[in-house]
């Protein structure tokens, strides 16, 4: 989840400082306007005494409780109302957090602080507690047109239905071309363009009608794919949307359009996992490369994008390999899917998945593995013979099975 929120924090050591601008980069705090300013809480008083509070003061105080206490009383009598505040402190005392909480502190912590701490902070004070399920959100992106990215994400989001737990809503935002209707042999009566020209009425409830459903655990909100009466994706309005639909199913599928547009990078930052789906040429080596370096960078260290390799074909010697692109990207593509021209055409004309056409494929093993790979979750049961493949349970072999697939690729 990406928060878009105003943060003020005022350090005293640099380890805080750094703590904070690390976190500053992090994909959730992409969208939120964060200053740091230093000398601690005492600084806070008289730039306030002149200056707006934000959303949220984080402040840094080395001196006793009293103290500590003494002047969030004066911060309390030039803040808005709305404003929270985190503090962060030398005193390891339980009884001080208690006192803390009690005047209205949303959190204490205790220096040195790490990044982690912070984002883990701001998640706690801003998320919503009314949301039940806060789906993960998958954004799907072919480097280049024609690879493919489309019909990978409906048959991952197909594979995650069939072979895991979990529920999945596939979100197509192609407006004008989108094919998330047609994969999936459905004619929407409202589309994901109903939802985006009149946001402001929007609910879950509502969202959950725009939805159709394939079967209890798979549901589509198509585009519209025509270019008459064409409905421009506003960011906000897509945002107010995907957080509806994540709170209706465990997954959802982000099929976005190869279009560069601030909302379609911003989906690519603040999604759960952005997969960059490309096929082995130079073409979508040097793309895949330029987008893997700026998402890095944006995303963060430990988000890092997801690389797929699509048609892949081991008898044409002018491919590129999964080597080639693991060394110009420095992402290890996470899985190869095999070529089958006539497989997914017939899957396309039939309104199915290629799992429904051959399950016994393997391209379709190489997207149950990415189900799995992507955090789908294999539902627990129980094995049917206690001495068949080792005395393993079916969910022990099938995490096995997919993760030496995983591997080779």
């Amino acid at each position: 989840m990406s928060h878009k929120i105003t943060i003020e924090a005022f350090t005293l050591s640099a380890a805080t400082k750094a703590a904070v601008e690390e976190a500053c980069r992090d994909r959730r705090l992409s969208r939120s306007q964060v200053s740091v300013i230093e000398g601690g809480l005492s600084a806070a008083l008289p730039y306030y005494n002149v200056n707006h509070t934000p959303n949220l003061i984080i402040a840094e105080e080395a001196s006793d409780d009293a103290t500590i206490l003494e002047q969030l009383e004066k911060l309390a009598e030039v803040c808005d109302p709305t404003t929270k505040v985190v503090v962060i402190g030398q005193v390891n005392d339980i009884r001080l957090y208690r006192t803390l909480i009690q005047a209205g502190v949303s959190e204490y912590l205790m220096a040195p602080i790490s990044a982690r701490q912070v984002l883990d902070t701001v998640d706690s004070i801003y998320s919503d507690p009314g949301m039940k399920t806060r789906g993960k959100i998958l954004a799907f992106f072919g480097v280049r047109g024609g690879v493919g990215s489309s019909t990978v994400a409906y048959n991952t989001a197909w594979a995650i239905s069939r072979f895991s737990s979990d529920d999945v809503i596939v979100v197509d935002t192609d407006i004008a071309f989108g094919t998330a209707g047609l994969a999936f042999n459905q004619d929407p009566k409202q589309t994901l363009a109903d939802a985006l020209s009149n946001p402001e009425r929007l609910d879950a409830s509502l969202v959950e009608r725009f939805v159709s459903r394939i079967d209890d655990r798979l549901g589509v909100l198509a585009a519209p794919a025509v270019v008459r009466g064409f409905t421009p994706v506003e960011p906000e309005a897509l945002e107010k949307i995907l957080e509806m639909v994540r709170g209706l199913a465990n997954f959802v599928v982000l099929d976005l359009p190869h279009v560069w547009l601030p909302w379609v990078q911003e989906c690519l930052v603040t999604a759960d996992e952005a997969v960059l789906v490309a096929y082995p040429d130079l073409a979508n080596l040097r793309e895949a490369k330029n987008l893997a370096e700026l998402l890095g960078e944006l995303r963060g260290e430990g988000s890092k994008p997801k690389l797929l390799l699509n048609r892949v074909d081991s008898t044409r010697k002018t491919q590129l390999t999964a080597k080639d692109f693991q060394e110009a990207t420095g992402l290890e593509p996470l899985q190869l899917v095999a070529n089958d021209r006539a497989l997914f055409e017939t899957a396309a004309n039939n309104g199915q998945m290629a799992g429904e056409v051959n399950p016994n494929h393997k391209a379709v093993d190489s997207l149950k593995a990415l189900a799995l790979a992507l955090g789908a979750r294999v539902p627990q049961s129980k094995a049917r013979n206690p001495g068949a493949l080792g005395g393993q349970s079916l969910q022990e072999n099938l995490n096995r099975v997919w993760q030496y697939l995983i591997k080779k690729g």
